[in-house]
């Protein structure tokens, strides 16, 4: 065997490895994504984790929300979020089955109303493991809050 066909045949070899390496990465990658995406934790991000979604349904889960909130009023609840990211938002939560869209068509306009689903407030206790959280680390977002003497913090609503 000349040096040539040597050096060949190890170039060769020395391809081979790396299309293999280049392949059990991918393979790995692709494996770890789908053990990801099938976690419960990344599940629920997914769901939940758009800005203002916990805040809209904190808002419906107040005992005066149990009948359901028209838009203006959340609207005028949540006045810092936008209609249009309000909206998308409403419609996201409701394509996730935790909050229903009802329309009362018998007055004139009709009247929207969202109420949450039992699965949307299967989420209180989540939630108020948050809050519990957000009291013992929130640091000064909480401190500043609680230290305008709000019961209930008006710039995020808890």
């Amino acid at each position: 065997m000349s040096f040539d066909s040597v050096l060949k045949y190890t170039q060769r070899i020395t391809i081979i490895n790396i299309v293999v390496t280049i392949w059990k990465v991918i393979e790995m990658s692709m494996r770890t994504k789908e053990s990801v995406e099938m976690c419960p934790v990344f599940a629920a991000s997914k769901i939940l984790g758009k800005r203002w979604s916990i805040i809209i349904i904190q808002v419906l889960l107040r005992p005066e929300a149990v009948i359901g909130m028209r838009f203006n009023e959340l609207e005028k609840e949540l006045s810092w979020i936008s209609p249009k990211v309000l909206t998308q938002r409403l419609r996201e939560l409701q394509e996730n089955g935790i909050l229903k869209r009802e329309v009362d068509v018998s007055s004139m306009p009709p009247k929207v109303w969202y109420t949450l689903t039992e699965k949307g407030r299967d989420l209180q206790t989540a939630l108020e493991a948050m809050q519990e959280w957000g009291l013992k680390h929130g640091g000064r977002l909480v401190t500043a809050c609680l230290g305008k003497g709000f019961e209930h913090c008006h710039e995020c609503q808890h």
